[in-house]
């Protein structure tokens, strides 16, 4: 008898962690659009806050929605499709991923971006490795 019980369970348990797992992997990403900025600054500023102090800057910007102001360096497509913006420095500056959705819309607005005039980037920061990651991020008008 206990274990016609244990199983049962067991077979909840299962289920329960399955629908959870299948929530969370379907659940739709948030729109950087409507989503409110946690810090807004300089695209400059930001880079010497994590060359001065990766960890201290990892742990204040890490996963939080950012306001970024600076020169356009570069800009490109990666293998995948994604656009790619890089601010300030190519070798170690801000690499702005940008959300696919957002850009399938607003092509007209990536490309009429000058390369050396500045641009407002939002988006969440990723940390840094060789650069500041921000991903996903989109072009304010």
């Amino acid at each position: 008898m206990k274990r016609k019980y244990l199983i049962i369970f067991a077979l909840i348990v299962v289920f329960l962690g399955a629908g959870i797992s299948l929530k969370m992997f379907f659940k739709p990403h948030a729109d950087i659009n409507k989503l409110k900025a946690e810090y807004t600054l300089d695209g400059s500023s930001l880079i010497d806050e994590f060359v001065k102090d990766e960890n201290t800057a990892t742990t204040k910007y890490s996963e939080k929605i950012l306001e970024i102001t600076g020169a356009l360096k570069a800009k490109s497509k990666m293998e995948n499709g994604t656009d790619l913006l890089i601010l300030e420095d190519e070798m170690q500056g801000i690499s702005c991923q940008l959300d696919s959705s957002w850009a399938s819309s607003n092509q007209s607005v990536i490309q009429s971006l000058e390369i050396g005039k500045p641009v407002k980037i939002k988006g969440v920061c990723k940390g840094y490795l060789m650069e500041i990651k921000v991903s996903p991020a989109i072009v304010l008008k």
